[in-house]
């Protein structure tokens, strides 16, 4: 019986391709790891040149300065899904175009997911805000303006509840 060599690697390079595709699909199936948006980096990095939003022709408040708070997931061939608007402030037409715009990244893998594992991860997009011109004390008014804008979309912090302090109670007087 006559086998060819060629025939024996395109086997080999046909169970390396599926090898390949089954690892890629399992990272896929696989739960979303919770990144923060500091720690983003070294899973994915943005790969879009210029991401695009779809911005509505009316609506209210399309002038004002807002901030829109977004979870979303990266999944294994880099684009965006499950995005979710969990605040806009203050509540305008604008939500649209955050979600727009994060459906419209791209993300390649960083240096630590070479494994192409999904994340989940959140994103504040401050949208409108006015630009830094004018001289030292006007641009420091205007970033004061720009940061407040932002904070109102930082995540919910729960303070711990601090127990107040018990007085001591008086010593009994044992004349």
């Amino acid at each position: 019986m006559f086998r060819h060599r060629s025939t024996g690697f395109r086997a080999r390079g046909a169970v390396a391709a599926t090898l390949a595709a089954l690892a890629t699909a399992a990272a896929a199936q696989s739960p979303p790891r919770e990144v923060s948006t500091t720690e983003l980096a070294k899973y994915w990095l943005v790969a879009s040149a210029s991401p695009t939003a779809d911005a509505p022709h009316n609506g209210k408040g399309l002038d004002q300065p807002t901030c829109a708070a977004l979870r979303y997931v990266i999944r294994a061939d880099g684009t965006t899904s499950d995005i979710v608007l969990e605040k806009l402030v203050p509540e305008s037409a604008l939500g649209t175009v955050a979600v727009s715009f994060v459906k419209s990244l791209r993300y390649a893998p960083g240096p630590s997911n070479k494994s192409l594992n999904p994340v989940s991860t959140r994103l504040v997009l401050p949208l409108n805000l006015p630009p830094l011109k004018g001289d030292e004390a006007q641009r420091a008014q205007i970033q004061a303006r720009r940061s407040a804008v932002v904070a109102a979309c930082a995540p919910d912090v729960v303070k711990p509840a601090v127990a107040a302090p018990v007085a001591p109670k008086p010593a009994a007087d044992k004349r």
